[in-house]
């Protein structure tokens, strides 16, 4: 739709409220030209409370969001945060303001390092905003896509990284009131949008009780908020019925299996279609698209995806200590600096520009005062291409569990993972990457090295006896 026929549009819609509300005067109607502030109002400068918006990094179904300056009392205390400034035509619904609110408050408590923290809540002249820590890195949905086009992510790598996103959920689903009973939290919208992973390699979740709020505004307007959402739906959420953690439980299950076959499970030609999906298709085994898939990961995929909430996972917990439960088992140790030279190899070099954007608005915006240095990290996003030890993958192979890493990410010698073929599952180390340093004090030295020692000791040798020689 062109931008004059989309203006168009908008002005037909508040035609019509205006007309309806002559007819129901329970109701406001907006003007043609409403006082209200408006998203696309929205500029560099503009203020949200405490926050001074600097860069629009993104626009989704419900808000624009922006990097922005938290400006405190003392100048050495301001951080940057994300804002989220919500979108105008979810002003005109009290019900889901009401509830966003009330959901955002309860969130707020929610204080874990695998989650988003949420600072602040307000309304701007009309306009819904919440202000949240700022997270240097990318969506899951944009890793995947954007690795996709090199190579799949390594399935070792999506097994950490539901693992973390695991222990993020059950810190929410396990909130607690003053007197100790469960607040009740269920995220609603776990998909690979809503997790995020930081170029230091740090996975978080994000946008809790978004999706709750989202449920109480019109259907006209909801269509659009949950676009592209329905498959990631637990069985009983489709279905309308009331959910519990353990549909935050189906919908990262759906995750992992997507990460680790490279197939998407649940999406039909049409959103129906795709919910008949969640609700009754087939689940495949991974192992009948992948016969390599390991048996051990694959008993955890589908107990995740277990159609009955009583026979699948009961907590996030529980599925947490079976995924690093079975890294342990293969021998796998995956760290944190794998998943941040994952970042870095796919998408440093953006993350690198957003950075340098910041840097220039921060300049912008600065009027002549300095900002404190450490509200952007110093260290490079971006590592050039052969000039590190950061493989494409993350991954690396090592001798022994002392071995130093560059990757973060190490395969102790199993027979279950040597010598397997290129598949999703393959060798570890990808081709043409530099393995990593020998451990000090590791194994022996190469028989090319012990030569080379040798000739250089006997050429010393000969070197002393012809100066001893030449003295007499």
């Amino acid at each position: 739709m062109g931008l004059g026929r989309a203006r168009a549009a908008v002005v037909q819609i508040r035609t019509a409220i205006s007309k309806g509300c002559e007819r129901n005067r329970r109701c406001v109607a907006l003007p043609l030209e409403t006082s209200a502030l408006m998203t696309e109002d929205l500029k560099q400068g503009s203020k949200l409370g405490d926050n001074e918006l600097m860069l629009r990094i993104g626009r989704g179904g419900m808000a624009t969001v922006w990097v922005a300056r938290e400006r405190a009392k003392e100048l050495k205390d301001d951080r940057l945060v994300a804002v989220k400034a919500m979108l105008v035509e979810l002003a005109d619904e009290p019900e889901f303001i009401s509830m966003f609110k009330d959901e955002v408050h309860l969130v707020r408590a929610i204080h874990h390092p695998n989650v988003v923290e949420i600072y602040d809540v307000g309304d701007a002249d009309g306009m819904m905003w919440m202000s949240m820590e700022w997270v240097e890195g990318e969506s899951l949905h944009t890793v995947i896509a954007e690795a996709g086009k090199r190579r799949a992510i390594p399935p070792e790598l999506a097994v950490r990284i539901i693992a973390d996103a695991a222990a993020g959920l059950h810190a929410a689903h396990e909130l607690k009131d003053a007197d100790g009973s469960l607040r009740g939290v269920v995220h609603r919208d776990v998909s690979p949008h809503n997790i995020l992973i930081g170029s230091n390699g740090l996975v978080k979740l994000v946008d809790f009780g978004v999706a709750k709020a989202i449920g109480r505004v019109s259907e006209a307007t909801r269509a659009g908020q949950l676009k592209g959402k329905f498959g990631y739906m637990s069985p009983e959420q489709a279905l309308g019925k009331q959910v519990d953690r353990r549909s935050d439980i189906f919908s990262l299950g759906i995750v992992l299996f997507e990460l680790t076959t490279s197939r998407r499970l649940f999406r039909g030609e049409h959103d129906i279609d795709t919910l008949k999906l969640v609700i009754g298709g087939p689940i495949p085994n991974p192992s009948a698209i992948d016969p390599k898939y390991p048996k051990g990961l694959e008993s955890i995929v589908l107990r995740a995806l277990d159609r009955n909430p009583e026979t699948r996972y009961q907590t996030a917990k529980e599925l947490e200590n079976d995924l690093r439960a079975y890294l342990k088992a293969e021998r796998i140790v995956v760290a944190q600096s794998g998943l941040a030279g994952l970042m870095k190899r796919v998408l440093g070099e953006r993350i690198e520009q957003r950075r340098k954007a910041v840097r220039a608005a921060l300049k912008a915006l600065a009027s002549g005062v300095s900002p404190p240095s450490e509200l952007l990290s110093g260290e490079p996003a971006f590592t050039p291409t052969g000039k590190d030890r950061i493989t494409v993958s993350g991954v690396s192979s090592v001798s022994s569990v002392t071995g130093s890493n560059l990757s973060g990410l190490s395969s102790l010698t199993s027979p279950s993972i040597a010598g397997r073929k290129s598949s999703s599952f393959s060798a570890l180390r990808p081709k043409g990457s530099v393995p990593p340093p020998r451990p000090p004090g590791g194994s022996s030295l190469s028989a090319g090295s012990i030569l080379g020692y040798s000739i250089g000791a006997l050429g010393l040798l000969v070197a002393i006896f012809v100066l001893l020689f030449m003295r007499r």
